[in-house]
C-alpha cells in the first residue's frame, strides 16, 4: 500500500475520528476491546480463588481453625494473594494500554484511570460500595460471618449488572445474573454449606464462565 493509496488515507482519516469520538466520550471501553483485555483476567481470577480456597479448605480441615494453622503458612499464603492481586492488576492495565493501542490511541496510566472513574461510575460505584462495606461490617460485628459471602456476591453481582453498561460488555451483565442468583441460593443454605465452597460457587465459577463466554464470543457480541 503505497502513500497515495486510498485505503491509507481511508484508515489515518478513520483513526482520527476514533481518537476524536474518545476524547469527547465519557467511556473509553466504548471503543477498546475490553472484553478481550478482560477474558484472560477474569479466568485467571477464577482459577486463583479456586486454588486458594482448596488450599485453605485443607488446612482448616488438617488443624480444625483458622488460627490453629501455622503462622508461616499464613504468612506465605497471604503474600501469595497479595502477589496474585498485584499480578492481576497489572496484566488487565497491560492489557487495556494493548488494546487502546490496536485503535491508534495513546493509553497512558492517567488516561486509563480517567476512562474507568467517570462522573457517571463514581455515581455508580460510591453508593453501592458504602451498602456494601456497610452490610458486611453488620454480619460481622453481629456473629453472621456465614453470611458474609452470600451477600457480598448478591450485592456484588447487582453492582456489576449496574456497571455493564458502562462497559459495553454483555456477558458482564450475566456474570451480575450468576453472582446474585448463586448468591442468593447459598445465602438460604448457608449453614448446610462451608463458605469457602459458597466463594467457588459464586465468584470462581462466575468468573470462569464469563472468561468462556468471552472467549467464545457468545452469546452477544460487544453492545
Amino acid at each position: 500500500m503505497d502513500k497515495g493509496s486510498p485505503d491509507l488515507w481511508k484508515v489515518i482519516a478513520d483513526l482520527k475520528l476514533i481518537k476524536e469520538a474518545v476524547s469527547k466520550s465519557d467511556s473509553v471501553f466504548r471503543f477498546i476491546d475490553a472484553g478481550g483485555a478482560l477474558r484472560g483476567i477474569l479466568l485467571a481470577a477464577g482459577l486463583l480463588i479456586a486454588g486458594f480456597s482448596t488450599v485453605f479448605y485443607y488446612l482448616l480441615e488438617q488443624y480444625g481453625s483458622f488460627t490453629a494453622i501455622p503462622l508461616n503458612y499464613r504468612l506465605i499464603l497471604f503474600a501469595l494473594i497479595g502477589l496474585s492481586g498485584f499480578g492481576i492488576g497489572y496484566l488487565k492495565s497491560r492489557n487495556f494500554f494493548n488494546s487502546s493501542r490496536k485503535i491508534g490511541f495513546d493509553m497512558t496510566f492517567r488516561k486509563l484511570l480517567e476512562g474507568i472513574f467517570t462522573p457517571r461510575f463514581l455515581r455508580l460505584m460510591l453508593p453501592n460500595l458504602t451498602v456494601i462495606t456497610l452490610v458486611i461490617f453488620f454480619l460481622g460485628s453481629r456473629g453472621y460471618g456465614l453470611y458474609i459471602i452470600p451477600s457480598f456476591a448478591v450485592l456484588y453481582g447487582l453492582l456489576v449488572i449496574s456497571l455493564s453498561s458502562l462497559f459495553f460488555i454483555k456477558e458482564f451483565y450475566l456474570l451480575g445474573i450468576w453472582l446474585t442468583a448463586t448468591g442468593l441460593l447459598t445465602l438460604f443454605i448457608a449453614t448446610a454449606i462451608h463458605p469457602l465452597a459458597v466463594l467457588v460457587i459464586t465468584f470462581a465459577a462466575g468468573f470462569g464462565l464469563t472468561s468462556l463466554l468471552l472467549y467464545l464470543g457468545l452469546p452477544g457480541e460487544k453492545g
